[in-house]
């Protein structure tokens, strides 16, 4: 399995047997649980995308943030990203925050990021994830982009998508 891809919350109940391949990008597709989970196990995460809506609004952002600041980074690390010093490296500090323009997912999947001031190991993606929302009510499926769709290539994040279980 590729590095950037990391499989989904232990008693996941999702099954890529349910997932009907899509012949085109539809730019307005909401995609499900069971579609997420399989485009992102099988290393197909550029299958996933914003609806055409969250696009626009996001590339106007991109083009007016790096019109002030310069770089995505430098807005970010001056309004959001408030890190306290790396006192662990296996354990650094990380903030928890949700995608300001998430991906076209079905109503009760939340799209959040981890980030870091350097790559997060899965152990510790998971330890985080446990303590701050547990697997016995979510579960989850978390990647990284790969370098060439990055659109923050100097701090290091995690998309995560999450539900709460289905019983």
């Amino acid at each position: 399995m590729p590095p950037n891809i990391i499989l989904a919350a232990p008693n996941s109940t999702t099954s890529s047997s349910l997932v009907t391949p899509a012949s085109k990008k539809d730019e307005d597709q909401v995609f499900t649980w069971n579609e997420v989970y399989h485009y992102v196990s099988t290393n197909q995460i550029k299958s996933i995308h914003r609806n055409k809506q969250v696009q626009t609004v996001y590339n106007q952002w991109m083009k007016d943030t790096l019109s002030k600041y310069g770089s995505i980074e430098n807005y970010l690390l001056s309004t959001k990203l408030h890190f306290k010093p790396i006192e662990d490296k296996n354990r650094p500090p990380v903030i928890i925050l949700p995608n300001d323009f998430p991906y076209s997912v079905e109503e009760g999947i939340k799209h959040i990021l981890l980030w870091s001031q350097i790559p997060l190991s899965q152990s510790y993606i998971e330890e985080i994830l446990e303590a701050n929302y547990g697997s016995k009510t979510y579960e989850w499926v978390y990647f990284v982009n790969p370098p060439e769709i990055q659109s923050v290539r100097k701090l290091p994040h995690v998309h995560v998508f999450m539900r709460q279980h289905i019983n």
